[in-house]
């Protein structure tokens, strides 16, 4: 009967011990879940400036394209005025 006694006992300290811990479990989750709705929030806002920035990048990428083409023909240029003027001068 004893031992019966002490295993009950035993097990009412492991349920009051539980059940503090679940009131304190219960006391963090709203501020868990409060701090996570904004993490997601930034998530998307990230996502969101991400996807802009992506944009920007290859607006730039066919800036820097058309402007090396550009110079390419700027270069040729250059280079036929320097042929006829070479061949001027002699």
């Amino acid at each position: 009967m004893l031992k019966k006694d002490e295993n009950i006992n035993c097990l009412q300290i492991d349920f009051e011990e539980s059940t503090k811990q679940l009131t304190i479990m219960k006391g963090i989750l709203p501020k868990v879940s409060g701090e996570r709705d904004m993490l997601w929030e930034r998530v998307k806002q990230c996502s969101e400036e991400n996807m802009l920035l992506s944009a920007e990048d290859n607006i730039l990428k066919k800036k820097i394209e058309a402007l090396e083409e550009d110079l390419l023909s700027k270069e040729g240029q250059i280079t036929i005025l320097k042929d006829s003027l070479g061949n001027k001068l002699f």
